[in-house]
Parts: C-alpha cells; sequence; structure tokens
C-alpha cells in the first residue's frame, strides 16, 4: 500500500465514512470537525511513526496538504 492510500485509509476510520477521496476537504466534508481533526494528527503520528507541529497540523486542510505534511516528515 503506498503512502496516499494508508493516508486515506485513516482518513476513512477517522471521519467513518468509506467514500473518502483525494478530493476531501475541510469545506467538502461535513464530519471533518475540530476533534476530528486532532484525532486525524494523532492517527497518522501513531501510526507513521511521525511528529507533526501544532501549526503543521492547522495547515493540513485537505488531502493534498495532508501528505505534503506527511511527506515532509518522512
Amino acid at each position: 500500500m503506498n503512502l496516499e492510500d494508508r493516508i486515506l485509509e485513516i482518513m476513512r476510520e477517522v471521519f467513518g465514512i468509506d467514500d473518502v477521496t483525494t478530493e476531501v476537504s475541510q469545506k467538502n466534508c461535513d464530519c471533518w470537525d475540530s476533534l476530528r481533526h486532532l484525532t486525524l494528527a494523532s492517527e497518522l503520528e501513531e501510526a507513521l511513526d511521525i511528529e507533526l507541529e501544532p501549526e503543521e497540523i492547522a495547515e493540513m486542510t485537505d488531502f493534498a496538504r495532508v501528505v505534503e505534511m506527511v511527506k515532509s516528515k518522512l
């Protein structure tokens, strides 16, 4: 499984929806609230063995930016 697929899998688990795609963002996903945002960051850190700074977490507003942040930590 590549990195993007792994991130999508984590997002599906965190948001509790099966149809998360690479187009997902805070603007088009009603369940992407502040609590799930922090849960997403925590799950990414645990699953991928990375550490995200608060500023980086705040910038993760869509799939592309999540991937960008994760890649910068690997």
